[in-house]
């Protein structure tokens, strides 16, 4: 099972208060494959949401829903409301006709129904990404008045999201981990919920040890090519017998750079017989190869 199936599993075993079971089954219907007077019906791969979405619409409605399985290699489920009259039935206890496409409050009492409708919602239509691969919820609707405010409620629980468009419908998404994690402790996802905190937690690590070890690459790289042209520099001065004609600090510096070929500037500095600064070594080395340059441009 995928990280966003075990996720739904998980939020379709939470018990419902009778407080939020209209909220949990106006998601559940509004976010649905279809929510019109032709057709109520949802599809899922995951039978524990079908059967969710199948319980509440006959608990809160008292009306007759159809679940099927179908026959494709990849097995999925449909929950449909058959009876037209079931399906009006439906429509006008939400005031479908004058609301159409747009969420009803009245199903709000408290904050916990919102927390409800929101996972109605991702029931029937979210989307997640295995967050050890990437980020990213997604609700995809059919308008933008509705886009808006399941963005606006999210907001209001401490879960910023963006719209997008998608073909001819809109998608209400999330891409930071913080948002992902409280939009899962809003639903009540709280076993999911942690294992992203520890997820996140691990990535957020082993990023960091890597912009670690890719920075001391770097670093080393660069002391290995400075190191090599100042020795380079030195050993033709040497072989010319210029080396000894210059300042007695070009020599000291050229004498620790050839007896330490593998050591940075910090740590020549801690080998010098003579107290010496970084940037007081690195001043002396450019100065022996501006010699050498001088003389190989004659």
């Amino acid at each position: 099972m995928s990280f966003c199936s075990d996720i739904k599993t998980e939020l379709s075993a939470i018990r419902v208060s009778r407080c939020c079971m209209q909220a949990l089954t106006y998601g559940l219907l509004l976010f649905g494959r279809a929510f019109k007077p032709q057709k109520i019906s949802m599809q899922s791969e995951n039978e524990a949401v079908i059967r969710l979405y199948a319980t509440m619409i006959q608990k809160s409605y008292d009306v007759s829903v159809k679940v099927n399985k179908g026959e494709s290699k990849n097995v999925t489920y449909r929950a449909e409301v058959t009876d037209e009259i079931d399906r009006l039935k439906i429509l006008a206890s939400v005031d479908f006709g004058m609301v159409e496409g747009k969420i009803s409050h009245e199903f709000f009492n408290r904050a916990c129904c919102e927390a409800a409708f929101v996972r109605g919602a991702f029931l029937s239509c979210g989307q997640m990404s295995d967050p050890e691969k990437s980020y990213r919820v997604d609700f995809p609707v059919k308008s933008e008045a509705l886009a808006t405010e399941l963005r606006d409620i999210l907001l209001r629980h401490e879960v910023s999201a963006n719209i997008s468009t998608r073909g001819s419908g809109y998608v209400v998404y999330i891409k930071r981990s913080e948002m992902i994690i409280n939009l899962l402790a809003l639903m009540g996802a709280s076993v999911r919920s942690l294992e992203l905190i520890e997820t996140t937690i691990i990535k957020e690590a082993n990023n960091k040890t890597n912009r670690i070890f890719n920075c001391d690459g770097a670093n080393i790289n660069k002391t290995i090519e400075a190191s090599f042209k100042q020795r380079t520099a030195i050993e033709y001065l040497i072989k010319r017998e210029m080396l000894s004609s210059l300042p007695e600090e070009l020599i000291s510096a050229a004498n620790l750079r050839m007896e330490y070929p593998e050591s940075s500037l910090k740590e020549l500095c801690k080998n010098s017989p003579e107290p010496i600064t970084v940037s007081g070594l690195n001043h002396r080395l450019k100065k022996i190869i501006e010699i050498y340059e001088d003389i190989k441009s004659r």
